[in-house]
């Protein structure tokens, strides 16, 4: 079977499984360069081991506003003839009185073929969920006296630690990607004390880009798009972007929700690359932000020393 083919069958099958829950992941606007923080089967993409760090800051201007930070080590390998990968993920994600923290152990079996490379992945760990219950403000006015200890509102700082689950499917050669992912499979109930529940449901997110190489072969045009939605709430950002020699690149993307943003990075040298990203509002929520800024950076190496012969052939007995 065709990996086309295996890819439409898996994301029909999907999304066609219903789900009803709130969004809870953050969003990285350069999900083109962050791919594996959505999809798994994505990992070991690339030739050699990939280390990367990735810092998100929403809503500058605005107090407790979402904060999300990602650190990610995978690499590709072999087995016999068998293609894999593996990686660690960590994420801290900083949203309003809340914190999610997770840990991932990632694996992706890859496919090879003439005219690209199937992977299916997955993650597995956990997640730390902690709420600052004494961050809430309370309003008072004339018209309202806040209550003493809202049972709404856990006492403290809460914490608790769920099972964490993620699965995807990816496809990808020269000339185009395309993959699915679900998100938090388990659909976990993380207990926050004695008295609240956090639920965290499914997500399912889908990304997909082409290249297109211009008259020059050194410039290349990419657009892509991606799609993340939990039933409820989704977004969905589409970008483009300009490439030169794959080493510079610098392009637009539109939120459909609320953003536009510039992008540029660069190979500063061989194997590391910088990405930077600044989202502009274009909802009236731009009379309260500066925007957004996002800044990765990845870097690229082998930890497998090449083998060299160290024995010596004496002249006398060649």
């Amino acid at each position: 079977m065709r990996p086309k083919k295996i890819l439409f069958i898996i994301v029909i099958s999907i999304l066609s499984t219903h789900y009803s829950f709130a969004q809870f992941d953050g969003i990285y606007s350069q999900y083109m360069h962050i791919k594996h923080f959505y999809n798994p089967a994505t990992i070991g993409e690339q030739e050699l081991m990939r280390m990367m760090v990735a810092q998100r800051l929403d809503w500058i201007g605005i107090k407790n506003a979402p904060k999300t930070t990602l650190f990610t080590v995978n690499t590709p390998f072999k087995i016999g003839k068998t293609h894999h990968a593996a990686g660690i993920q960590f994420v801290n994600d900083i949203f309003g009185i809340f914190a999610n923290q997770q840990i991932n152990a990632q694996y992706a079996y890859k496919f090879k073929f003439d005219y690209g490379t199937l992977s299916i992945g997955a993650n597995i760990g956990v997640l730390n969920l902690i709420c600052h219950g004494d961050s809430v403000k309370m309003v008072e006015s004339d018209y309202h006296t806040p209550a003493n200890n809202d049972p709404a509102i856990p006492i403290g700082t809460q914490s608790g630690i769920g099972f964490d689950l993620s699965a995807g499917i990816y496809f990808s050669n020269a000339t185009w990607f395309a993959g699915v992912s679900i998100l938090h499979a388990p659909g976990s109930e993380i207990k926050l004390g004695d008295k609240y529940d956090f639920k965290i449901n499914q997500t399912i997110t889908a990304v997909g880009g082409y290249n297109i190489k211009l008259s020059s072969p050194d410039y290349q045009l990419k657009p892509s798009a991606l799609f993340y939605t939990d039933f409820v709430s989704w977004q969905a950002q589409i970008s483009l972007l300009l490439d030169y020699k794959n080493k510079y690149w610098g392009g637009v993307a539109y939120s459909i929700q609320d953003a536009i943003s510039l992008t540029f990075g660069a190979e500063i040298i061989d194997g590391l690359q910088l990405g930077y990203c600044y989202d502009i509002p274009t909802s009236s929520m731009i009379q309260a932000t500066h925007g957004s800024h996002e800044l990765y950076l990845s870097y690229d190496f082998n930890i497998f020393k090449p083998k060299y012969n160290q024995k010596h052939k004496s002249i006398r007995i060649l």
